[in-house]
């Protein structure tokens, strides 16, 4: 009875999430988890922000229960992904929606797409919500891969825990975001995958955090969390991903996988690693190379998307650089580096250190700082700077305005 408290809890939890990342409308979606020979699945027409244990029923894997007769609509596809999987959500997500109107395949342009997903099957149904037909090909079509998307409606994704099923879904959502603007901003991402695919950086396989902390410094652990709840709520980075760190002497305090909601960053790691100790892991790896060759006192990494986007589109456009637009922008980064995957670590961290940040097109940003708080600024910032570009080159395009040059900071041109 313990263990079905603290899946509904954990059900509750990504639930809220979810609606944060406007992954859901009020009423949309459906989430599952495998108990034994049961799943605890959330119930038709619930409001997957505001879930309450009435909200989430336990129903047989093969054998009916007593909330069978309230479970969502597509109980039956949820049970026939988690005979081989221990989670699934569906979702609404609106990217993702959106691509499946041009495209039969999702292919992701970006590292972390391009590692956690491939190619996402995208499949067009008759009936396209909760027909027979969806229940026997979506489950199908998950065995081999951990994501689908249904034509017009939306995704579903799969994982041996609810953890990694959300870490798939937001993944999903970044790299449909990501696609649907290169598209949008007039660039090919077909060359874009084709020169950058081989030179991302491996990334290592998806683990749920631990919890493990390896300091006492409540502060500190304090700074952690908040920054960890930014990022994810501001949208800088999908859950589960990013890393942040901070200098102790020839030691730093690291915390991988950062982005997460208030309410799950007690479940973040953070490791001392020594400044020389070598390691095969190449955000850990960053981090210490940050340390060695600056006086930096923190360091943050995080997947932007709308760093991404505009960084992959400065370099189709044979630009080095992001100006800024806006005031807010212009008056702390005149400019912001960028620079293609591949690129040594000296020369990013180099950038790093004369920019504030830098944006390493396909893959993320790195940003320096004094704190915690003071790297998380430079992302946040970020955020805000490629969206301002990204929609003054749609209004430019649609002849809303005449030249989007003439708003970009001159300074940022030579600086």
């Amino acid at each position: 009875m313990q263990e079905v408290t603290l899946i509904r809890n954990k059900i509750k939890a990504i639930g809220r999430a979810m609606l944060a990342l406007n992954l859901q409308n009020t009423h949309s979606g459906n989430i599952s988890v495998r108990l034994g020979e049961d799943i605890l699945i959330t119930k038709t027409g619930s409001m997957k922000g505001h879930l309450e244990d009435r909200d989430i029923v336990l129903v047989g894997l093969t054998q009916p229960k007593t909330g069978l007769f309230q479970a969502s609509s597509e109980t039956g596809t949820h049970q026939r992904i988690l005979a081989f999987a221990g989670a699934a959500i569906h979702a609404h997500s609106l990217a993702a929606t959106i691509i499946s109107y041009r495209h039969q395949v999702l292919t992701p342009i970006d590292a972390l797409g391009s590692r956690h997903l491939g190619k996402v099957p995208i499949i067009e149904f008759e009936y396209p919500v909760g027909s027979p037909e969806m229940e026997e090909e979506i489950p199908r079509c998950l065995a081999s891969h951990p994501a689908m998307i249904i034509k017009t409606h939306g995704p579903f994704t799969q994982g041996k825990n609810l953890e990694e099923a959300f870490f798939r879904l937001a993944v999903l959502d970044y790299s449909a975001q990501v696609l649907l603007w290169s598209e949008l901003l007039g660039h090919n991402p077909q060359e874009t995958l084709s020169k950058f695919l081989n030179k991302y950086p491996p990334l290592p396989d998806y683990q749920a955090p631990t919890g493990y902390k390896d300091s006492q410094d409540e502060e500190l652990l304090r700074q952690f969390k908040r920054t960890a709840a930014d990022v994810f709520h501001l949208q800088l980075s999908p859950f589960h991903t990013g890393s942040l760190s901070v200098r102790d002497g020839e030691e730093m305090l690291y915390c991988p996988r950062l982005a997460a909601p208030s309410e799950l960053a007690d479940e973040l790691e953070i490791w001392r690693v020594s400044l020389s100790e070598k390691n095969s892991d190449y955000f850990l790896s960053l981090h210490q190379s940050v340390y060695r060759l600056t006086s930096a006192k923190a360091a943050i990494f995080t997947h932007s998307p709308w760093g991404t986007i505009q960084s992959l589109f400065q370099l189709s456009q044979r630009q080095d650089r992001i100006i800024p637009a806006d005031a807010e922008g212009s008056y702390f980064y005149p400019a912001i580096a960028v620079v293609p995957p591949g690129t040594t670590t000296e020369e990013i961290i180099s950038k790093a250190s004369r920019y504030k940040m830098v944006a390493i097109a396909g893959l993320g940003v790195l940003a320096l700082g004094h704190t915690p708080g003071h790297v998380s600024h430079h992302p946040s910032s970020l955020k805000n700077i490629c969206f301002i570009l990204s929609h003054l080159a749609m209004m430019q395009h649609r002849g809303l305005i005449e030249k989007l040059d003439s708003f970009l900071d001159p300074r940022g041109k030579s600086w």
